[in-house]
């Protein structure tokens, strides 16, 4: 019975003039967007690589110098996106694609893609992942909104009832109907978008289970819709009613409430102007942390321990490179200072998350959004798992430059002596990023993809209560 309601649903679907309109032009304007976000993607990736291979280039041939000029050349570390990102570029857009890796100083990231496009970025990005969550609840709308009304108008109903057809099962046969339509679109979306962002790079071995998870994550967000507007078409006594009402909850849903978290997220986790955030790190480095001395007074303090520790009456007349080692010890002070600082910083990120995944009890949208970024790996999390690895990156380069002074020389070096030359740069590993495994973004997507099946429940809940008002 239900197969045959199923098969029912279908062709009345496909006999729809108003579906195939619907759908082939969503399709098309998918199409569009996908080819567009795909070769941005590649395009992106191309001119990561590009531009990693010529400063690498120009770092292995900086010739002779300082070794701790040479440092000061420094190096960038540039994040490789998983095709994923071609789907949902996230965060990606608007948080810096490189970080600057130089000597005593961890950085912010740089070159936003954001800050060279037009001002209507601000309104969503069009990507693949962006219209969906907009553009297809739309479509279940058109779809379900008089689903139910109109063939309790036409008196279809009343026949179907009379067949020997249960409330219930009519219901569920047009749920999986629409489902089966949010299905094969999604298929057709986010499988095309894989195959065309494939090019871009290798793919990582985790790419396709996060592809599969993503694309349930989709299908849920669907299905809260499926259910919804067959409740609404089945509660409302006119489709116009229904329509109404379907509108104003995807208006809410997916603009307003998601602006409103927004912004109630930065006001209650405001972040600390940028000005503010460095002159802390340096009064921290400076004056030192609480219960430390300031620097001077570590300086003396190293000093004076090196000295004791080598029976040497003059640092000069130590038989290493004594600069170097100062630099050593300055440079793991002021490590512990920014990781401080910088941990700090990312807790507020983390609260200002806190507050949107408390707001997406109020919108499916928000809690589709996080999952989508999660999966594709262009969320917070992934960002800053990308940052840890560049500063440990950061920090082994500069200590290994320093070792090596403090084995070649001895004593106190002028800045002007060049000791060092190419065989040195060249000794540095270059960066390569270990992007995390699939269940890195598990366990931060599990608490948003419980609101998400949360709100399924509620929707089916109120699915299921709607039964009774399908009389003929």
């Amino acid at each position: 019975m239900m197969r045959a309601v199923v098969r029912k649903e279908l062709r009345a679907l496909w006999r729809d003039g108003r579906f195939a309109v619907l759908v082939l032009s969503l399709a098309l304007l998918l199409a569009g967007i996908v080819v567009a976000s795909a070769q941005q993607h590649r395009t992106m990736a191309e001119e990561k690589r590009d531009v990693a291979a010529i400063v690498r280039d120009q770092w292995d041939a900086q010739g002779d110098k300082h070794p701790h000029r040479g440092a000061h050349f420094g190096l960038y570390a540039f994040r490789p996106d998983s095709p994923l990102a071609g789907i949902d570029p996230g965060l990606n857009d608007f948080w810096g694609q490189a970080l600057w890796l130089e000597p005593h100083r961890r950085n912010l990231a740089r070159f936003r893609p954001a800050a060279d496009e037009a001002p209507s970025v601000r309104f969503g990005q069009p990507t693949p992942a962006f219209a969906l969550i907009t553009l297809l609840p739309l479509l279940i709308i058109a779809l379900a909104f008089h689903s139910v009304s109109d063939e309790r108008e036409s008196g279809t109903l009343r026949m179907l009832h009379s067949a020997g057809l249960a409330s219930g099962r009519l219901l569920l046969g047009k749920l999986l109907t629409l489902l089966v339509v949010v299905a094969v679109l999604l298929l057709l979306v986010l499988g095309g978008g894989l195959a065309l962002a494939a090019g871009a790079g290798p793919w990582p071995p985790d790419a396709l289970g996060r592809g599969a998870l993503l694309a349930m994550g989709y299908l849920l967000y669907g299905a809260v819709f499926v259910a919804l507007a067959l409740a609404a078409s089945a509660w409302m006594p006119t489709s116009r009613l229904s329509l109404f009402a379907l509108l104003a909850l995807w208006i809410a849903f997916v603009f307003a409430v998601p602006r409103l978290g927004a912004a109630v997220a930065q006001s209650a986790v405001p972040l600390p102007a940028a000005e503010h955030f460095w002159a802390g790190i340096q009064r921290d480095y400076t004056q030192g942390l609480p219960g430390d001395q300031d620097l001077a007074a570590r300086g003396r303090a190293f000093d004076a321990e090196l000295l004791q520790r080598h029976g040497a009456q003059r640092v000069e007349d130590l038989p290493f490179g004594v600069a170097a080692a100062r630099r050593l010890a300055r440079d793991a002070y002021a490590d512990r200072v920014h990781a401080l600082h910088f941990d700090a910083l990312w807790e507020r990120y983390a609260r200002q998350e806190r507050w949107l995944r408390a707001v997406a009890l109020f919108s499916p949208a928000v809690a589709m959004r996080s999952i989508s970024m999660k999966m594709a790996g262009t969320d917070l999390s992934h960002q800053q798992h990308f940052e840890a690895q560049a500063e440990t990156y950061r920090r082994e380069v500069n200590a290994s430059i320093d070792r090596w002074d403090i084995d070649n020389t001895q004593g106190i070096t002028s800045f002007e002596d060049r000791y060092a030359d190419n065989r040195l740069w060249r000794s540095i590993a270059p960066f390569h990023y270990t992007p995390p495994r699939l269940g890195f973004a598990l366990r931060a997507v599990w608490p948003d993809l419980a609101v998400l099946l949360g709100w399924v429940l509620v929707a089916g809940a109120l699915l299921r209560a709607s039964v009774r008002k399908l009389r003929p």
